[in-house]
């Protein structure tokens, strides 16, 4: 039981370290601001479900990133053409998540601001 409790402390741990990574600070304001929408508007479960599922998505994404991106400078620490192409496919990772996450946010909450 110790070692699950454990496992928390090491998971708040990463995630102190991650509020200090800018990108990571502005989705999670983007999360709060479409969560305070979401309650402002009402939505309905489903419309719950998808939103809660696409910001854990493109946070888990963010944290992956900066996971890969603090292993590549560990590996290699000057500039490597390989290390640039991992750390780009890994960043071109968030920003389709989150693409995907604006795209179904519009097609929630877009109905919402003119039923309004």
């Amino acid at each position: 039981m110790k070692k699950f409790f454990k496992s928390f402390v090491f998971a708040s741990s990463g995630f102190r370290y991650a509020l200090k990574e800018q990108n990571f600070v502005i989705e999670l304001f983007c999360a709060i601001t479409v969560i305070g929408f979401s309650i402002f508007f009402k939505i309905n479960k489903t419309e719950w479900v998808i939103v809660l599922i696409n910001i854990a998505v493109v946070l888990m994404a963010e944290l992956f990133n900066t996971a890969i991106e603090n292993l590549c400078d560990l590996v290699h620490t000057e500039m490597h053409p390989a290390i640039k192409i991992i750390k780009d496919i890994s960043a071109a990772a968030v920003l389709l998540v989150a693409i995907c996450a604006c795209i179904c946010g519009c097609i929630i909450f877009i109905p919402h601001f003119f039923n309004t």
